[in-house]
């Protein structure tokens, strides 16, 4: 069965990816307090939809499943390889196994984190403060119940196995002045690449991809550069691989390896940002 080519929905999707940029800082407005980045999830929701109707049309089958909670996956299917992919469509529900599951899980507990590596008894051992509210065994209250989230996740099986796992994080960036990205929205991504190499561990092979608009190119930063420092120097270690897109030429090596893959079996690897 031949690849399916990207058609035009998404490279005008990708287009306005690239382009999208928040309006700049507001005086006296706190982190998070306003939602703009939420328009570039709706786009990304879009392209996954679109991606879903291109594998469909070359001919892969369709199924949708029940993630953790509200969320739901397309299924696309060809011979025995299979992708899990975003979806905000309801209609055909099936239910996963309970394999599969996990497989789509994007929420982490701190507690289950550390319960496999160091342990609890270790990380009180040596993490513990020796007084205070959390100090000795009272040390993992000052965790429990927290938890680390993933904005999404595509998973590829082959005959029955998981292959890989790809954390998904949609970033945006922006830049009040128009000359430098605005340095205090970043935080957080870099929180979670650390987290990333706690989860990573936890299944044969898990990626993360992180899918910003092109503000990290458009403007003087550090991030651009230094997440794909990390990320070549992660590649030395065969259980990680990072990647940072955020132009129509990145995107689409993204999508178009993942329809590689599920219709001619070719393996994904990591692209260059060259």
């Amino acid at each position: 069965m031949p690849t399916p080519k990207l058609n035009a929905e998404i490279e005008h999707i990708f287009t306005q990816m690239e382009a999208f940029e928040a309006s700049g800082s507001v005086a006296n407005t706190g982190t998070g307090a306003r939602r703009e980045g939420e328009h570039f999830e709706r786009l990304i929701e879009r392209l996954w939809l679109a991606f879903r109707g291109v594998a469909e049309t070359g001919g892969a089958q369709v199924a949708v499943v029940v993630g953790v909670g509200t969320r739901r996956y397309a299924k696309l299917t060809v011979g025995a390889r299979s992708i899990f992919v975003p979806t905000s469509a309801l209609h055909g529900v099936t239910d996963p196994t309970a394999e599969q599951s996990r497989w789509l899980e994007v929420v982490f507990g701190v507690s289950d984190l550390i319960a496999a590596f160091p342990t609890e008894a270790e990380a009180i051992r040596k993490y513990a403060p020796q007084a205070g509210s959390y100090a000795g065994p009272k040390y993992p209250t000052i965790y429990n119940g927290l938890k680390t989230k993933f904005d999404d996740t595509v998973v590829l099986v082959d005959g029955g196995v998981l292959r890989e796992k790809i954390l998904l994080e949609y970033k945006t960036a922006k830049s009040s002045a128009g000359r430098q990205i605005d340095g205090n929205a970043h935080e957080r991504l870099s929180f979670q690449i650390m987290q990333y190499l706690e989860v990573a561990t936890r299944y044969t092979k898990c990626s993360l991809m992180v899918m910003a608009n092109g503000a990290f190119i458009r403007y003087r930063n550090k991030y651009h550069v230094n997440f794909h420092v990390q990320a070549d120097r992660l590649a030395n270690f065969a259980w990680f691989s990072m990647e940072h897109a955020c132009t129509t030429t990145e995107y689409a090596r993204f999508l178009v390896a993942l329809l590689s893959w599920l219709f001619d079996g070719t393996a994904r690897v990591r692209g260059s940002t060259r």
